[in-house]
């Protein structure tokens, strides 16, 4: 039987969703330390780059959901996600450059280490303790990844979050370009719609003691001509068209 829903929800095993978590927590705590009356008196900064990684984090979230009736949808907060990121790291870039530092090149000693450590796969529960299985894992991440980005040092801090903004906005764009060519390769829930009404018609034909294919020996479904000089008329057509072209006139 064809799924009319597809595959949704699984947020939580990528990656990506992983480190907008690692990044929405840092931010937070990067902002709390760094962001005051003083050098942000209405917030704005602060809640603007803690609005940012928030964005990224729930995009992710709802593209997930929204993936099982909605590719363009999912494309769409998938880009919405990468592109959140991308401004929150405009944000720690004038951070950086604000203070007279440059942001970390690729042979800095701190970058290289920090690109050794990986986030882990999550492998908990995916169903009723869901969340707080996932919620242990965000923590244990959190406490591998603190040494960089949730750091005393503003500067060490803001360069690490950048990084994982970096590895994140890359991994984010090889699943939209994954997504895209299953879309390509499967079509979407309007398709598997028309394929599942489809495939009910085959068994009900078939049930209806239709006439077999003269081709191929399939059931064979009642149909009207829609142009040529038969329009208008029935017909009987193979259930498996287009691979299968046979017909007989209706009687």
């Amino acid at each position: 039987m064809i799924p009319i829903v597809g595959t949704h929800g699984g947020y939580r095993r990528t990656f990506t969703f992983g480190y907008t978590c690692l990044i929405y927590h840092a931010t937070e705590t990067f902002c709390a330390r760094n962001y005051s009356y003083t050098n942000d008196p209405l917030g704005k900064t602060s809640g603007q780059m803690i609005g940012a990684a928030r964005s990224a984090r729930q995009n992710l979230v709802e593209g997930s959901s929204r993936a099982g009736t909605s590719k363009e949808t999912e494309l769409r907060l998938y880009d919405v996600a990468r592109g959140s990121l991308e401004e929150l790291a405009g944000d720690f870039e004038a951070f950086l450059v604000g203070r007279g530092v440059a942001p970390w090149d690729s042979d800095d000693p701190a970058a290289r280490r920090l690109k050794e450590c990986r986030i882990d796969p999550y492998c908990g529960d995916m169903g009723e303790n869901a969340r707080h299985d996932y919620g242990r894992h965000v923590i244990e991440m959190r406490r591998k990844f603190a040494p960089w980005l949730e750091s005393e040092d503003p500067v060490l801090a803001a360069n690490s979050i950048l990084l994982v903004i970096d590895r994140t906005c890359a991994l984010l764009s090889r699943q939209i370009f994954a997504t895209g060519e299953d879309f390509r390769e499967n079509g979407g829930f309007t398709e598997r719609l028309s394929s599942a009404r489809l495939e009910k018609r085959d068994e009900q034909a078939a049930a209806s003691g239709s006439p077999a294919c003269p081709k191929c020996g399939k059931p064979m479904r009642k149909v009207v001509a829609r142009k040529g000089r038969n329009a208008g008329n029935p017909f009987w057509s193979c259930t498996g068209y287009p691979e299968c072209n046979g017909t007989r006139s209706f009687q």
